[in-house]
């Protein structure tokens, strides 16, 4: 996942995890551990416990690389190096994993569900320079960045006035 599903995520590399993954599921399908009695019974396990977390961290990092690899934008921690730009498009959409197929091997899917815009009372909570990191200039509200702007330098003045 660290070299492939990285801080900077490109298509090829995203499809070659999900690939590793599907291979390492096969793999993992196998894995199975005794259990061990340590004088009562009751012992720590650590084979068990690895054994158990194995098929959730699986389902956690194909979660991540498919939803990775459907969304075509770069914003906030979510880069692509072959999609440099956020999209207005995505602002709208939340990617929903859940699991789907055999219980015994599950397989992340993934849909897209619609997201309804934040309301004005509380994208107003933040400074518009906050919101340009993560906004497009579409999505800003109309005039906050004017507003915002004005509104710092009112605050500014303000404070100068009582300091003096």
């Amino acid at each position: 996942m660290n070299e492939l599903v990285g801080i900077i995520r490109k298509e090829e590399e995203l499809e070659q995890a999900l690939e590793t993954l599907g291979k390492i599921r096969e793999r993992v399908a196998n894995v199975s551990v005794e259990p061990v009695a340590v004088n009562d019974g009751r012992g720590y396990h650590p084979g068990w416990h690895l054994a158990l977390d194995l098929r959730n961290m699986l389902i956690v990092s194909e979660a991540i690389a498919r939803a990775a690899l459907e969304r075509q934008e770069s914003r906030g921690g979510h880069t692509r190096d072959d999609y440099p730009q956020m999209s207005p498009d995505w602002r709208k959409v939340n990617l929903v994993c859940r699991l789907a197929g055999d219980p015994d091997s599950p397989r992340v899917e993934l849909r897209r569900q619609p997201m309804e815009p934040m309301r004005p009372d509380l994208i107003g909570l933040f400074e518009t320079d906050e919101l340009k990191k993560y906004l497009t200039a579409e999505e800003l509200p109309g005039g906050a960045g004017a507003g915002a702007a004005a509104g710092d330098e009112d605050a500014t003045a303000e404070t100068e006035e009582g300091d003096r």
